[in-house]
């Protein structure tokens, strides 16, 4: 089947391909609903597309190859920052309810009530005056509803400083508040806080940038499977998903078949081309994280099998990579450090079959890796299993149906690094989380509650995902099982100690450059 051609002027460009930008700000405003229909109309021409997007990273990755002979690394296209602005628009509900566009609330439930009303269902906690209870949240408390959240992304921190002030002057001189503006950066190595490279595996979105038969978002870099139904993989570990479960007004991914598209169905006219974006603000203690996984190593090496285990092999095998982002499930033994060649070396990996040796279409050899059907190496309590178990099969049926709960993670961290030792610094520190997806309720919150927050799903009794999920408050804890075979012995140890606190955020609907349009009542409205 031919893929689809993408809406280039119409998606908004954090959606796809993503800003992938060092530098980002969020905004959040908020606004009556005819206040943020005036902000939107001012902001409509600074708006960035995909089309923008894809044409900027393009150049870049053709100018990094020039670079790379020298050692230089540049997010610019003339070899160094290039100032660039980037502006991304989203909307919560009630403004979209109040004049008339309720396609997004009747698309999906969850957005239409909201995330504090949500936060209870994630696991958050419930008592009001807990840390990361809704009511203390700095960004998006009951009582300081977000109308409109604003991204912003640029290639240096000067000019994103300078653009977010422009912009939100530009907003509180419509009449909007703004309610917090905080910005986020990559860390060197693209780790997040508890010192992990993240953003490894991402899904490939199908779909073509012009008419083209081969102009493709996602860049092929392996031959199409010859086993018709077998996941087709843009680069290793990159599963090719159909742009629908992502952008409304394209094909769904076939829930018993990786590669076949289900029909796109009737849809709202004001949803075509765009997305749900769930928003969260985590707080990383990482001073917390350091002794309480200490403690729970110790708490291990009680039993003889694990004795010679560190501080630092619990922490790898709760997240299933180590530091450097390398899976255990290819380097079992030891950290390698940073890849050789491409992130694919980190992402050629399944857990129920072995991986046969690939090379790319840009030559690079890639060795195989040996299956893990029942989690002795890579837990089935590991953060990557839990949310992406790939060619397992689920308490939700199928591998293919796993697809379904994909995310397109756009997530960047907040607040400086760590330093070395277990003290807490009192530094806010963490992660803006942002994913965009078909469905709020489907893929993010079925993500979080029915595997994260699981001890039993996706795969078995294991326990829970003790990283990031939100479990601790219940009487046992978020618990882990390790074992050395299939039949045990299981030694279960876990914690009640939370590593992460939300402190803000919110569900909104990401229009099309057209929605945005019709929402700010100006010309083009659909």
């Amino acid at each position: 089947m031919l893929e689809s051609i993408l809406a280039v002027y119409q998606i908004q460009a954090n959606v796809a391909p993503g800003f992938r930008l060092p530098h980002q700000r969020v905004v959040a405003l908020g606004a009556g609903a005819a206040t943020a229909r005036e902000v939107a109309r001012l902001l409509l021409p600074r708006l960035t597309t995909m089309a923008e997007a894809v044409a900027y990273h393009r150049r870049r990755i053709e100018l990094a190859k020039e670079l790379r002979a020298f050692g230089r690394r540049s997010f610019g296209i003339a070899g160094g920052p290039s100032g660039l602005r980037w502006l991304n628009v989203a909307i919560g509900a009630a403004p979209l309810l109040e004049v008339g566009f309720g396609g997004p609330a009747a698309a999906d439930r969850s957005f239409a009530t909201g995330l504090p009303a949500r936060s209870a269902a994630l696991g958050d906690p419930k008592r009001p005056g807990e840390a990361g209870h809704k009511d203390g949240w700095i960004v998006g408390a009951p009582s300081n509803p977000i109308a409109l959240l604003l991204i912003l992304g640029s290639d240096e921190l000067a000019s994103l400083e300078a653009f977010g002030g422009e912009i939100e002057a530009v907003c509180r001189a419509a009449g909007a508040t703004v309610l917090h503006a905080e910005n986020g950066a990559r860390l060197d190595g693209d780790i997040e806080h508890f010192g992990f490279r993240d953003g490894i595996s991402q899904p490939g979105v199908r779909g073509r940038v012009s008419a083209a038969p081969d102009n493709f978002l996602t860049r092929r870099k392996l031959p199409v499977p010859a086993d018709e139904d077998a996941p087709e993989l843009a680069a290793p570990g990159e599963v090719l998903v159909w742009p629908g479960e992502f952008i409304f007004g394209y094909p769904t991914q076939d829930p018993h078949h990786f590669r076949r598209p289900s029909p796109v169905g009737e849809v709202d006219p004001f949803l075509i081309d765009g997305s749900f974006l769930v928003f969260r603000r985590l707080r990383q203690h990482v001073g917390a994280f350091r002794r309480a996984t200490r403690a729970l190593a110790e708490e291990l090496r009680a039993f003889a099998e694990y004795a010679h285990v560190s501080d630092d092999w619990l922490r790898t095998h709760l997240v299933g990579r180590w530091p450097s982002g390398a899976p255990l499930l290819r380097f079992p033994h030891g950290d390698p450090g940073p890849p050789p060649g491409s992130l694919g070396a980190f992402n050629h990996f399944a857990f129920r079959d072995a991986t046969p040796a690939v090379t790319t279409g840009e030559g690079e050899p890639i060795s195989g890796a040996d299956a893990d059907p029942s989690g002795l190496v890579v837990a089935l309590h590991a953060h990557i299993r839990k949310v992406n178990p790939r060619d397992v099969g689920t308490n939700l049926g199928p591998a293919s149906q796993t697809q379904k709960l994909r995310l397109l993670r756009r997530g960047i961290p907040y607040g400086p690094p760590a330093g070395p030792g277990d003290a807490d610094d009192g530094v806010d520190r963490g992660l803006f989380f942002l994913s965009y997806q078909r469905s709020i309720r489907e893929q993010f919150e079925k993500l979080v509650q029915d595997w994260m927050n699981s001890d039993l799903k996706p795969e078995g009794d294991r326990g829970h995902d003790v990283l990031v999920g939100q479990a601790g408050r219940d009487a046992d804890g978020r618990a882990c099982v390790f074992a050395r075979s299939a039949s045990g012995p299981f030694r279960r140890i876990a914690t009640r100690q939370d590593w992460i606190t939300p402190t803000g955020g919110g569900y909104f609907f990401c229009p099309s450059a057209a929605s945005l349009a019709a929402f700010a009542g100006a010309p083009g409205e659909v």
